[in-house]
């Protein structure tokens, strides 16, 4: 059984109802098929029930269970126009300017999930990423207890790319642009929780950078090698690593030469990167080149589950998306 697989299974236990927005992609709508046959997840679709329905069954979906919730709907225009200027108005939101907002459907979405309508949101095969960002933020909020929101990559090879193993993490490559060494430390804190609490994975943790072991002095090697001092000593429940290059983190042959005195074994599984440049570069380089599936971006440190995808994404990566942020709401 793969790790998606398990996920979908433990989904089954609660079925949490995940909003797709997006119901005018005809991705969305053969992905919420997909969802509801699978039954990890009860769909809700934003749009007019009549015409989506229509459209669920060109899909082959017309005898499925798939919820629907209309945001012309003036009364619920009028309840979340009302949730959203309470949340808003210590920041200069009048009412008028929040029933103008709540006509946008991703505005509409979050103050959905919010008023607890829906458990979770899956949105951005065609809404802009710092759209669904700034929303999420907004109107959800972060976390408890989170200092920072972030995000990573699951990214799943087939048995043709499975060298370093089955899933890699790749973090953070959708949120912070250049973090600082106690961002990079926050960010590698969510994703060791994210591996450990939702994916039931045991971490090893490679803090990338252009240096192994403090091979050359820049501002970037030192950044990270604070990075890495700050998560060490938080004796997080992971093995963890950096500075290091990333033939070092994935092949012991490698990291033997450059970095003999180190007791960590390679592969690493969870690959923090210390830019969204190196990042979001990185995983579409590994997507593109090894035909790995990137499930994400998963979200990390907000209040409730809320995730974007890439709007490259496929069918299957909009369905193991939901997989993940069905787990977010047990």
């Amino acid at each position: 059984m793969t790790l998606l697989q398990g996920l979908a299974d433990s989904a089954k236990r609660v079925t949490p109802r995940i909003l797709l927005p997006e119901s005018s992609d005809k991705r969305v709508l053969e992905a919420a098929v997909s969802i509801s046959r699978q039954g990890f997840a009860k769909v809700v679709l934003l749009g007019d029930k009549n015409t989506l329905a229509q459209s669920i069954d060109q899909c082959g979906g017309g005898s499925l269970d798939i919820g629907y919730l209309d945001s012309t709907d003036e009364s619920l225009r009028a309840e979340y126009a009302q949730l959203l200027y309470q949340k808003r108005k210590h920041v200069g939101l009048d009412l008028d300017e929040a029933r103008e907002l709540v006509q946008q459907d991703c505005v509409f979405a979050m103050l959905a999930l919010e008023s607890n309508a829906v458990d979770g949101i899956v949105t951005g095969a065609i809404t802009p990423s710092q759209q669904v960002l700034s929303n999420a933020l907004r109107i959800i909020g972060v976390a408890e207890g989170a200092k920072l929101v972030s995000s990573f990559f699951l990214m799943v090879f087939d048995e043709n790319h499975q060298k370093y193993g089955k899933e890699i993490l790749f973090s953070d490559c959708a949120m912070n642009v250049n973090p600082s060494a106690e961002e990079l430390a926050e960010i590698a804190t969510s994703t060791i929780k994210s591996a450990n609490e939702l994916l039931g994975m045991t971490p090893k943790v490679a803090m990338l950078s252009f240096s192994t072991n403090r091979s050359a002095e820049f501002e970037q090697v030192e950044k990270v090698r604070l990075a890495t001092s700050i998560c060490q000593k938080k004796a997080l429940d992971a093995e963890i690593i950096g500075n290091i290059q990333l033939d070092a983190a994935l092949d012991d042959a490698v990291l033997s030469l450059k970095y003999p005195e180190t007791s960590f074994i390679a592969p690493a599984n969870v690959l923090i990167f210390p830019t969204l440049d190196a990042g979001n570069i990185g995983y579409k380089l590994v997507q593109r080149f090894s035909g790995a599936e990137a499930v994400g971006p998963i979200l990390q440190g907000l209040a409730k589950p809320v995730n974007d995808l890439s709007r490259g994404c496929s069918v299957k990566e909009i369905v193991n998306t939901v997989v993940i942020t069905a787990n977010q709401c047990s």
